[in-house]
């Protein structure tokens, strides 16, 4: 019998070596979800204000952008790093709000997850304001002069006043939620680290 390459995959840290046979394919791979959550639990917990607001908000999105790729590669795709630019290629300028949307459609296509998950209705409108106002702070709108002289002229989103009114702890839920919806869909369990502000 013909010496069968094996696969051994060792896990040191947030790095994993793949060995096939004698040659070894060494894959580093890095976390960040749980550290952005961090960022975003400590400002939801810092009370209220513009400031407070404005990096949960910033955090609690790159929590949801970065989980999505680390879900799928670890547990999606169990931990099959070649298969990962079938969903992430490289250079793919989708924002958040199109993977979230596409790739649990894919992944649910290609038989990985077992439903799709359900992020419509109520939960759906506040993922959608969370995007848009997020995209605000990153892209400038929320910068921009407002006034009431001008009628139907462009408005910041979110303005300043607006950040000051949100609750703490909105950004951080919402993410939440989605999270725990995509987990409900593939029938696994949510993370540890992903706890109410």
């Amino acid at each position: 019998m013909a010496d069968q390459p094996t696969s051994i995959d060792i896990q040191v840290a947030d790095s994993a070596i793949v060995s096939e046979g004698i040659a070894a394919t060494i894959w580093i791979t890095a976390s960040f979800a749980p550290e952005w959550f961090d960022d975003a639990l400590r400002e939801a917990r810092a009370g209220a204000g513009h400031g407070q607001r404005r990096r949960e908000i910033l955090f609690s999105v790159c929590c949801a952008e970065s989980y999505l790729l680390e879900w799928v590669r670890d547990e999606a795709l169990h931990r099959d790093f070649q298969r990962i630019e079938t969903y992430f290629p490289p250079r793919d300028r989708r924002g958040v709000y199109q993977k979230w949307k596409e790739i649990p459609r894919e992944l649910h296509a290609d038989g990985l997850i077992a439903n799709l998950p359900d992020f419509g209705g109520p939960h759906g409108n506040q993922w959608l304001t969370l995007i848009e106002y997020r995209d605000g702070l990153v892209h400038a709108s929320s910068s921009r002069p407002e006034t009431d002289s001008i009628a139907g002229g462009p408005k910041p989103v979110p303005s300043k006043d607006l950040l000051s009114q949100i609750a703490p702890g909105w950004a951080v839920r919402t993410v939440i939620d989605r999270i725990t919806r995509l987990h409900a869909a593939a029938g696994t369990s949510t993370p540890s680290w992903l706890v109410e502000p």
